[in-house]
């Protein structure tokens, strides 16, 4: 029995750990999020919704979050969105068209990102979403 479940472990473990990535972006699906990862100082995040949905609601939770948006423009499948914290941290939020009904979005809070903060502005983007 217990070499069995040694067995298990041993055949099991490399193939988890070549998927952990993947096992964090499915991790944490709430209503309008299919996923996200913090990577190298960036939240990435896939929201179920169109783009154009997701444009508006980054736009309304950066606004409900009081920083100031200092540039935006977008096109049909991509998007950025350039802003500042009112402690002059940079804000930075990156779109992308997946699917008609899927869009990730890269948000990164300062220059070496802060991931309380990413987090923060993604739960507000998802609020958004989900009061549309």
């Amino acid at each position: 029995m217990i070499r069995s479940r040694w067995f298990s472990l041993a055949v099991l473990l490399p193939l988890l750990m070549g998927c952990a990535p993947l096992v964090f972006f499915g991790a944490g699906t709430a209503a309008g999020v299919a996923g996200y990862k913090y990577y190298k100082g960036a939240l990435i995040v896939v929201y179920e919704a169109p783009f154009a949905d997701t444009w508006e609601a980054s736009l309304t939770a950066l606004e409900n979050m009081m920083i100031n948006v200092d540039r935006s423009s977008h096109d049909l499948t991509q998007g950025k969105i350039s802003g500042t914290r009112s402690d002059k941290k940079p804000v930075s939020i990156s779109l992308e068209y997946k699917s008609a009904q899927k869009t990730e979005v890269e948000i990164r809070v300062g220059i070496l990102g802060d991931k309380e903060i990413s987090m923060a502005i993604k739960e507000e983007i998802r609020k958004s979403i989900v009061k549309k």
